[in-house]
């Protein structure tokens, strides 16, 4: 009896000292189950690489009969170089989503490996980021399929002001949050949010603009140089 009662004993004392080992390891810095940056960053990487390869997807084929016939090499090349001109919009669409994709994912990934946990507030800016990202290659096609529609544009740039503002709001939460690394610059990470809320801005302005006057789709070239100076006006201004 007194043996059984011994190990007993030294039962709960080991369980004890375990349970004090897994509190001292959270008080310490362990993250929190669930809080893990890299399963995010791997998911994240996953969507992105999706709706960047269905841009290309979304890309219009021109009829075989328009290209393939007994017309002369000359005449097949002629009638294809018109097709993909009178698509042009398309193409234009298919850049600047491919390039804005690649911009937020970058903007992403640098984000996530300057942080030691993702807490609740920065998993649920990822649910209207993702969820812009996954629909942005439908923007894309309506655009492509006319630029005169200002529906269709006001809903490309809304999606791309939307998939901005929405990245902006994620570095916001990660300053908020105290979830930096402590090497990491948090006047930093507040500049660049600020940027990416001034450039969807940007887009939100040329949304509107679509339903007063036509042309308003070359603005969008406009978008590094809106960034960069955001950028720079940004960091003169921001408090430490």
């Amino acid at each position: 009896m007194k043996q059984a009662m011994g190990e007993a004993g030294r039962g709960e004392a080991g369980r004890g000292e375990a349970g004090r080992g897994e509190a001292g390891a959270v008080r310490a810095g362990a993250v929190p189950p669930g809080q893990g940056a890299e399963r995010v960053a791997a998911f994240v990487d996953a969507v992105f690489a999706i709706a960047m390869t269905l841009l290309a997807v979304e890309l219009p084929r021109p009829p075989a009969e328009l290209i393939e016939g007994d017309q002369t090499r000359p005449v097949m090349a002629a009638r294809l170089w018109d097709f993909l001109g009178d698509n042009w919009g398309t193409w234009l669409a298919f850049v600047i989503a491919f390039l804005i994709l690649w911009g937020v994912w970058r903007e992403h990934h640098r984000t996530l490996d300057l942080v030691s946990r993702v807490t609740p507030r920065m998993m649920w800016w990822h649910v209207p980021l993702l969820l812009v990202v996954v629909l942005l290659p439908y923007a894309s096609a309506l655009i492509g399929e006319t630029v005169a529609n200002p529906l269709a544009v006001c809903l490309f740039a809304g999606a791309v002001a939307a998939l901005l503002l929405t990245q902006a709001g994620l570095l916001r939460a990660v300053v908020r949050d105290g979830a930096l690394r402590p090497e990491a610059d948090a006047r930093e990470l507040r500049v660049r949010a600020g940027t990416l809320a001034v450039v969807g801005a940007f887009w939100l302005l040329t949304a509107g603009l679509t339903w007063l006057v036509d042309g308003v789709t070359p603005l969008w070239l406009l978008t590094p140089v809106v960034g960069r100076a955001a950028a720079r006006v940004l960091g003169r201004t921001l408090p430490a």
